[in-house]
């Protein structure tokens, strides 16, 4: 036998099955993105097991005759392509002819159609702008309805049908079992299910989609002409609406279009960004840190802002078909792109209504409010500089070394609770502010001077030294540490609400904490479902009792999207545990009284890494007396 021999057809068709089909939401990518081709107005998806069991998804778009039907089930049979150029002007979200084959062969596929003339009608009315509702439903007429088992076509009849489209797919790899396990558990499967949905139903406002999972309406949203702000909002959640700012910016043949959100809003992670070419969305990394880079100066470090952004620009200017799940592109000039689009949200920055010109005229003297949670509040040296901004020399720049890691912790320390802000402390009391007898580690040794600027803690270290502490980064530090030994240990201490709190969270993040139930609880969070996409908040750690219970939840289930279980499990969780140390510790501009800086203090000598907060910044610096001659020129 020759050793170089052809594959067999149903080989071929699972190898490229594989390119296609990764998961359930692939399917319901791929057959999504043929119904918005074919002019659907409404597409309705319904899943039972994660798309696992079955995926059905009805469309009123303009359907196929019988010969279209047989057709489309052939490889490389397409009604979006004809000639060589039209590869350098694609303009639809399907083009290969791949999906529909290469999904009936891992399947048993189920394909109802029946044409449809008024859909061409309904999308050349919405594209020119005039108010036209999509078609309403009609009597049965007569369409086709075939089965394909495995790759095989079954049966082909005539039917009486809607006009339309409706797929079926049923048992996913069911003849390819070493592909099917490793599918995730069915909740898992959903997820992605649900993120990939929301992707088209953004990109597309102007569509209905509606989504059920095992019977339950997950989200339903109606077709949106102008104002996309509520389809936004369903991606990002309902807390990000009024932090909604608009992007929009035109630089030669490039557009950039869509909402950010204001650094008042921010996430753990990046999941909240998402990026549009020509109508379809992709993944690109170095957008991303575009985007992240115009916030690096207003967000703190390790939060993330939330954008839906449009990129239009000439078709024949990108390449869309260099990923098999045309989740990338190729620019021809990527350079142009990005840098179009960081001028785009940097501009939506710096005009947009969350900046306040007035608190550039604010005194040095005046305390700005309190912080919202998970938000840092310029510094003094900052708002010193914004009101002294007419003067010609700069402030000094001090480069104060933090305090080595060499300080051990000192275990049976135990933080007393930080109350509400009161005076703040200059020194006063000194008898409270002098160190306790029974505490031996660097930071119990430490003799308070006062609180500065209500945000840092002055204490005077045996050398002499001075050192300068940061309450937040401090206490942040400390509360991780508890959260973590109690998460490791698996006994939370929880305080349970008299009346669960309901919380609407967007589809997929509340779909991710219910089906992490069971670990969250081993976090101090007892959750269940409450319906579509609302969840009952029953009991939170007692550490984050009058917190942000909704920005830490959406945070928690960032981190859980990006991992599985075991070890990355874990250490998903510990990222998640350091974002709520850091909203429930005590904020700056807070003031303490003595005892509660002493006993802040004694904590920190209790836990372990104590000179860096969970995310890394330094809990204090030191200035020896050289250092501070020099500095007064007294040598």
């Amino acid at each position: 036998m020759p050793l170089v021999q052809r594959l067999s057809e149903t080989l071929i068709d699972q190898i490229a099955a594989g390119e296609v089909v990764e998961r359930p939401a692939s399917v319901a990518k791929e057959l999504c993105e043929n119904a918005i081709d074919a002019g659907a107005r409404a597409i309705t998806i319904d899943i039972l097991e994660g798309g696992m069991r079955r995926i059905v998804i009805t469309d009123d778009g303009c359907g196929m005759s019988p010969d279209d039907a047989r057709a489309c089930l052939e490889r490389h049979a397409t009604s979006k392509l004809r000639q060589e150029p039209d590869l350098k002007q694609i303009g639809t979200l399907g083009f290969r002819g791949e999906a529909i084959p290469a999904i009936a062969s891992v399947s048993r596929f189920y394909l109802t159609t029946c044409p449809n003339p008024e859909a061409a009608r309904v999308q050349a009315a919405w594209e020119s702008e005039r108010a036209v509702s999509p078609p309403s439903a009609k009597p049965n007429q007569l369409g086709t309805r075939l089965l394909v088992e495995a790759g095989k076509l079954v049966s082909f009849d005539e039917v009486g049908a809607p006009p339309g489209t409706r797929i079926e797919v049923s048992d996913l790899f069911f003849n390819t079992p070493a592909r099917r396990k490793f599918l995730k558990r069915p909740s898992t499967e959903a997820t992605h299910l649900i993120e990939t949905v929301t992707r088209l139903a953004l990109a597309r406002p102007e569509i209905a989609f509606r989504l059920t999972s095992n019977g339950r309406e997950v989200f339903s949203s109606p077709a949106i002409k102008r104002d996309i702000r509520e389809r936004v909002a369903l991606a990002l959640g309902a807390d990000a609406y009024p932090h909604l700012v608009p992007v929009e910016l035109t630089r030669g043949n490039i557009q950039v279009r869509g909402h950010i959100t204001s650094p008042d809003h921010t996430l753990s992670t990046s999941r909240g960004i998402y990026t549009f070419v020509n109508g379809r969305f992709i993944r690109d990394r170095s957008l991303v840190a575009v985007i992240q880079r115009a916030y690096a100066d207003v967000t703190m470090p390790g939060r993330n802002p939330a954008a839906v952004l449009f990129i239009d620009l000439p078709l024949d200017e990108v390449d869309i078909n260099v990923h098999p799940q045309k989740l990338e592109v190729r620019f021809a000039d990527a350079q142009a792109v990005t840098g179009c689009v960081y001028r785009a949200v940097q501009e939506a920055l710096r005009t947009s209504p969350w900046l306040d010109a007035e608190s550039s005229k604010m005194p040095s003297s005046q305390l700005p409010p309190s912080p919202s949670l998970g938000e840092e509040r310029p510094t003094y040296e900052a708002i010193w500089g914004r009101a002294h901004s007419s003067s010609s020399e700069p402030l000094p720049r001090h480069s104060y070394a933090s305090i080595p890691l060499s300080f051990r912790p000192r275990p049976g320390v135990v933080l007393s609770p930080i109350s509400a802000p009161s005076q703040s402390v200059v020194g006063d009391e000194p008898a409270s502010a002098e160190p306790s007898d029974a505490t031996t580690g660097f930071f119990s040794s430490l003799r308070i001077i006062g609180q500065f600027a209500a945000t840092y803690v002055v204490c005077e270290a045996p050398g002499p030294r001075l050192v300068v502490i940061d309450q937040h980064a401090a206490h942040e530090r400390v509360r991780f540490h508890a959260l973590r030994e109690a998460f490791r240990a698996k006994k939370p201490k929880l305080q349970p609400f008299l009346i669960p709190m309901t919380l609407e969270l967007p589809p997929a993040e509340a779909n991710i904490l219910a089906d992490n139930a069971d670990a969250l609880r081993e976090a101090g969070f007892e959750i269940e479902p409450f319906g579509g996409s609302a969840i009952a908040l029953k009991a939170v750690p007692v550490e984050l009792v009058g917190c942000d219970h909704k920005a830490m939840l959406i945070d928690l289930a960032g981190e859980l999207f990006q991992v599985g279980k075991g070890r990355a499990f874990d250490e998903a969780m510990e990222h998640a545990l350091a974002t709520m140390a850091c909203h429930s510790a005590v904020r700056a501009h807070q003031a303490l009284d003595l005892k509660e800086l002493r006993a802040l203090l004694d904590a920190l000598d209790a836990v372990d890494f104590n000179t860096r907060c969970p995310h890394g910044r330094p809990v204090a610096a030191q200035m020896t007396i050289p250092e501070l001659e020099k500095e007064v020129a007294r040598r």
